[in-house]
């Protein structure tokens, strides 16, 4: 697997990578704006949003979010990112934080009637932020890998 680097494959896989990263952000933004019609990101209307649900709502969200995030939006580009050419310490970081802060997310979703309300929609909000920037990250460095990383 080390032989294989994201600046060495063929463009027409570059192409096919970078419009699929692309395909993927706007999915991402079409959730945000999803989120943002229900609690306009903010922790108070996070608490109003799910405060009340019971379990059952709140399996069903966790149902459609966690496999959103974590296959949807974030395996592609870890997986991707896991052939270029930066470091082993950062692949590690990002093979697993994208992934905790999915769950952490929705856990938190999960915990905000259970638990302590205003920790739970500020995790839920941290978590959220973090899963995104880890998105845009991905995206960034694995598209600087296939376009301007000549070195490898």
């Amino acid at each position: 697997m080390d032989q294989i680097k994201l600046s060495t494959i063929p463009t027409r896989f570059k192409l096919l990578a970078t419009t699929l990263l692309c395909v993927i952000g706007l999915i991402y933004i079409v959730l945000l704006v999803n989120i943002w019609i229900d609690t306009e990101l903010r922790p108070s209307i996070i608490i109003e949003a799910y405060g009340d649900m019971e379990y059952i709502e709140l399996t069903a969200n966790a149902h459609i979010d966690l496999p959103h995030y974590t296959l949807l939006i974030l395996a592609i580009p870890v997986f991707l990112f896991m052939f270029s050419s930066f470091g082993e310490k950062l692949k590690r970081f990002m093979a697993i934080f994208p992934f905790a802060m999915a769950v952490t997310d929705v856990g938190s979703m999960y915990l905000i009637p259970y638990g302590h309300k205003v920790i739970f929609s500020y995790t839920l909000w941290i978590a959220g932020f973090l899963c995104a920037l880890s998105f845009f990250a991905l995206f960034i460095m694995i598209n600087y890998d296939f376009w301007f990383n000549k070195k490898s």
